[in-house]
């Protein structure tokens, strides 16, 4: 009799350790899910940073070339003899 009382024991055992595995796993996939989630999230956020900072660098480095051209002909058509010619019919 304590032999089968043993082996029922047993079974029951190993019955509620495979549902808990399983149990297991799928918390564990849950887990794996909102980590991959949180990290795309962070990416995300990372590259729009990032992407931002190089178009405002971008941005900068034009508005300097533009303002240097446009000083440089301001500068030519101050310093032109006899300024701006007008055409004769």
């Amino acid at each position: 009799m304590s032999s089968i009382t043993s082996s029922l024991s047993s079974l029951l055992h190993s019955i509620l350790d495979i549902f808990r595995s399983i149990l297991e796993t799928l918390l564990h996939f849950l887990q794996t899910v909102f980590a991959t989630a949180q990290n795309l999230v962070a990416s995300t956020i990372d590259l729009a940073g990032g992407l931002v900072h190089f178009i405002l660098s971008n941005i900068i480095i034009i508005g300097v070339l533009i303002a240097a051209y446009v000083g440089y002909t301001a500068y030519r058509q101050k310093n032109q003899p006899g300024g701006i010619s007008k055409k004769r019919a």
